[in-house]
């Protein structure tokens, strides 16, 4: 004799008032499925089977958002060169460049070293604040961009849409100094 289970509202057991019967084995295929990442749903009648989980707007948003702050992050927005060294100097590490050489033009020093990953660099310093004045401008428009972005996905109302958003677009050439 098989043993059967019993399926009622998401819950399953022994003999369950007003469940319907289900065999041990389609129980496991049940389990397999969401084990694979489909869910567990009722069917018209009551009886369990499996589908697709198909997201909320909502969630579609917040998907479609960390992705494009993952590109915002990432070198495709995040890098420039000088020469043929190319790389990013996040904010605390501009202001503090910044601050640093600011202290050394006051000094009376005419060059700067400034590292970029694992390339040094000695620029002079009018040079050097140009440069991270520049750099300081570009994040920002690619901020302002990244913030445009947001607002535009959240504003979109149907799966087709947000799918569709290219986040990508109007970002700010990148920067390319010579030594």
């Amino acid at each position: 004799m098989k043993q059967k289970i019993y399926w009622k509202n998401g819950f399953y057991g022994t003999p369950v008032e007003g469940g319907v019967e289900i065999s041990i084995e389609y129980w496991q295929e049940l389990l397999d499925g969401q084990s694979a990442g489909l869910i567990i749903v009722e069917n018209e009648k009551g009886y369990p089977i499996l589908k697709e989980y198909e997201p909320t707007l909502l969630e579609l948003k917040a998907r479609k958002i960390a992705e494009l702050q993952a590109y915002d992050s990432s070198e495709s927005v995040n890098s420039f060169s000088i020469g043929n060294v190319s790389g990013w100097l996040n904010n605390s590490t501009r202001v503090g460049l910044m601050n640093s050489i600011s202290i050394e033009r006051e000094s009376g020093r005419s060059e700067t070293t400034i590292w970029l990953d694992d390339a040094k660099l000695v620029l002079s310093i009018e040079k050097a604040i140009d440069m991270l004045q520049q750099i300081e401008l570009y994040a920002l428009a690619c901020y302002n961009t990244t913030q445009g972005h947001i607002n535009a996905i959240n504003q979109l109302e149907t799966k087709e849409e947000i799918e569709a958003y290219n986040f990508k677009t109007g970002y700010p050439g990148k920067l390319s100094f010579f030594g």
